[in-house]
């Protein structure tokens, strides 16, 4: 009977899930379910373990077994405890997301590693993604948040206890708009989907209802208000990349998110921004790129640690 590994990514509007075939680096299967994050604690695990059960109910049916589950999820965790999770409602303390887990799901036996979405992402970029075959990475990922994971030497960076790759609370401007973490400027604040909304509004001079999906095709069509948006934003997002660029010297950085969707009317002006800050040496050699993975990235790379988590290596190597 084969191997399955079970990845979740715990995400503030959906759930998704996939059965990953470690041996074959392989998604097997594939879902989504409701977070419905706005309902509390208790009903998000409650999704959370439904999923679980509907997945393990359809590896059964199949000539595999799931031997281990991750779960990626937003904010700093640490031991099966998610802190300070600002894009969920009610997680800005601390949710002992493991123990709530183990309390309901099916399969005792199961090991079972939480770890940071971003992370997550990364980790899967850099075992079968765009940052596949490089040591050093940096990741970043783009949204209604932002979140961030750091590969060195290959090796998943997390911290005293955590929190490291917090990239999105980079303070870029000091006097910066307020971020839902408590600071103000950072760069979550100033990229994030909101805030290319509200600065979009400001270039159009309306407020009518508007997503960055629909930014980015008026952009596309040439729309100056658009453009300038995409514009402001790219270079804001730049001056992170010259940052990151400096104090890691990665030999990639890859950007996911669904903010990069917006493409080169984004990236490009990032790119130029960067290499007008970032220090010569380290900037040169250094790739951009976008993540290959698509949305199931966050879960592959779930899968992908848990995987490696089972076999009970401490801080082991992704690959």
């Amino acid at each position: 009977m084969r191997k399955a590994i079970l990845g979740l990514d715990l995400g503030g509007t959906n759930i998704k899930s996939v059965i990953f075939d470690p041996v074959l680096n392989k998604i097997i299967f594939q879902g989504q379910i409701p977070t419905q994050a706005g309902s509390g604690v208790a009903r998000v695990v409650d999704n959370i373990v439904s999923s679980i059960k509907d997945n393990l109910a359809a590896v059964e049916k199949s000539r595999r077994r799931v031997t281990a589950l991750g779960i990626g999820s937003a904010g700093l965790v640490e031991n099966g405890i998610v802190r300070n999770s600002p894009n969920l409602p009610g997680w800005q303390g601390s949710v002992p997301l493991l123990k709530l887990i183990r309390n309901k799901m099916p399969r005792g036996d199961l090991p079972v590693l939480i770890e940071n979405d971003v992370n997550c992402l990364v980790a899967a970029e850099y075992a079968i993604g765009a940052a596949k075959g490089y040591s050093e990475v940096v990741g970043l990922a783009i949204g209604t948040g932002v979140g961030g994971g750091i590969i060195i030497g290959g090796r998943l960076v997390t911290g005293a206890h955590g929190g490291a790759g917090e990239l999105g609370h980079m303070t870029v401007k000091m006097d910066g708009p307020l971020c839902k973490c408590g600071n103000h400027g950072c760069l979550e604040a100033m990229i994030g989907t909101d805030a290319i909304i509200q600065r979009f509004r400001q270039h159009s001079h309306s407020d009518a209802a508007v997503t960055v999906a629909q930014i980015s095709k008026l952009a596309k069509s040439k729309d100056p208000a658009a453009i300038k948006t995409l514009s402001e934003t790219g270079k804001i997002l730049g001056t992170a990349l010259a940052s990151i660029a400096n104090i890691f010297n990665p030999q990639m950085i890859v950007l996911g998110g669904g903010v990069i969707q917006t493409g080169k009317l984004l990236i490009d002006p990032a790119k130029q921004e960067m290499l007008k800050r970032a220090m010569p040496y380290n900037a040169k050699g250094l790739k951009i790129r976008t993540a290959k993975l698509g949305p199931a990235a966050g879960a592959v790379g779930a899968a992908i640690l848990a995987y490696r988590y089972s076999a009970k290596s401490d801080n082991p190597e992704i690959n």
